[in-house]
């Protein structure tokens, strides 16, 4: 999964900021968020970016699935998924 190359993405202490250079719009993102785009980023599937936050946090794989589809469906509407990395969700 990528982000569209006119997406960059800064880390903070809490989150990240997804800047939108093509569409002049700004995204915040807890830390929650920062760490399914830091795997997303590191080539990171859905099952494994679910295993490696089940890993971090105390919640269910179930809840974490759901959180991350979530997440990864308001990125494709943004329109900061790049085509191909639609194809994988």
């Amino acid at each position: 999964m990528d982000l569209t190359k006119y997406v960059k993405v800064r880390n903070e202490k809490f989150g990240a900021v997804l800047f939108d250079t093509l569409n002049e719009k700004v995204y915040v993102t807890n830390e929650s968020g920062k760490d399914i785009l830091s795997l997303m980023v590191d080539g990171s599937d859905v099952p494994t970016i679910v295993r490696c936050l089940g890993e971090r946090h105390a919640e269910g794989a179930s809840a974490i699935e759901r959180d991350v589809t979530e997440f990864l469906d308001n990125l494709e509407a943004a329109g900061l998924l790049a085509p191909a990395a639609k194809e994988e969700l």
